[in-house]
């Protein structure tokens, strides 16, 4: 009896340890396939920022690192070395802001002994043209470097009839243009606003005449953009009656639908969209001729379609002299040529 216990227990003891064994054997074996099995990463070193480096930072020691960067997915135009950006003799200058932990690229730097000027950040065949602003066209202050914006020209229409400064007009004359800079700043990491005097833009050469020309017209004014928003709108001059209040309405537009084929005939679509107009003037311009001299004359419009609307001023003449006196359109109304004697 004593003597079939010991066995047993021996026996015990002795599976226990092979249990062990084997279980230790087959995590050491899953545990090396897996390795062997799983994708072997080549690392290479990249030179990063160590600290936030702004427009006109000369690059230093100080502000770099080093880190391990997979080799199949480093940046064109990285470096491997901090020593390869810290040349004796050949110090590069920040001419786009960098920050902490981003690769430090070859053409956010100057060349080697370079300096941070405005024309090498301006992309190729562009132009860098600066226009006067103050707090209130300059959107007050609320437009940075690296923000895109419209500008807005605002002048007077010199037509036949009106008087200089009678007509205001605005248009406008550039749409998504990027700002290089704000006075004598050039930084895009700049974020508060800052009322300015001078705005610098980056334009193509023909919007640069554009703007030499406007300059001397009229006023500019800026108009800030969504940043995500990179679409140009289609506009129209805006005049002093368009100041007027306008009215909501709903405009229903039907477009055919294709049919689906084995369908039939598919129903039209209707779509609804809701646009400002103007309201009814009720009153029509009458340009009287006097001889020479020529006046406006606002009438309410005449209901009957088969008679012209005329100002009882020109009424009367016309009736006095009817052989004499002819209407003729013009713009804005027609005109009524009355002789003098």
């Amino acid at each position: 009896m004593r003597l079939t216990a010991i066995v047993m227990l021996v026996l015990a003891v002795a599976m226990g340890a092979m249990s062990v064994y084997l279980a230790r054997d087959w995590l050491e074996r899953q545990g090396t396939g897996e390795s062997a099995a799983g994708p072997q990463i080549e690392l290479t070193t990249v030179v990063v920022a160590k600290l936030p480096m702004n427009f006109g930072d000369t690059v230093t020691g100080e502000y770099l690192t080093e880190a391990e960067w997979p080799a199949a997915t480093v940046p064109p135009g990285s470096f491997h070395t901090i020593e390869e950006l810290t040349k004796p003799g050949e110090s590069r200058v920040v001419l786009r802001a960098i920050q902490v932990n981003e690769p430090v690229l070859d053409n956010k730097l100057s060349g080697a002994g370079g300096k941070a000027t405005m024309s090498t950040i301006l992309d190729k065949d562009m132009r860098a043209v600066t226009i006067r602003v103050n707090d209130v066209n300059g959107v007050a202050g609320f437009v940075l470097p690296g923000d895109r914006v419209d500008v807005l020209l605002t002048r007077d229409e010199n037509t036949a009839g009106s008087r200089k400064g009678n007509n205001p007009i605005t248009d406008i004359l550039l749409q998504n243009v990027k700002v290089l800079g704000i006075d004598q700043k050039a930084n895009d990491d700049e974020d508060k606003p800052k009322v300015a005097r001078a705005v610098t833009l980056e334009v193509e050469p023909f919007d640069a005449q554009k703007l030499a020309l406007a300059t001397t017209v009229g006023s500019l004014s800026l108009a800030l953009r969504n940043e995500a928003n990179a679409d140009s709108d289609y506009t129209r001059t805006v005049r002093v009656s368009d100041l007027k209040a306008r009215i909501l309405v709903e405009e229903t537009k039907v477009e055919k639908a294709s049919a689906t084929p084995g369908e039939g005939t598919a129903e039209p679509v209707k779509k609804v969209r809701k646009v400002y107009v103007a309201p009814v003037d009720p009153f029509s311009n009458v340009t009287v001729v006097r001889g020479v001299d020529s006046s406006n004359t606002k009438v309410l419009k005449d209901k009957d379609k088969t008679s012209k609307p005329v100002s009882a001023s020109s009424s009367a003449t016309a009736t006095s002299k009817p052989a004499a006196t002819k209407e003729e359109p013009a713009p804005g109304g027609p005109k009524i040529i009355v002789p003098q004697g």
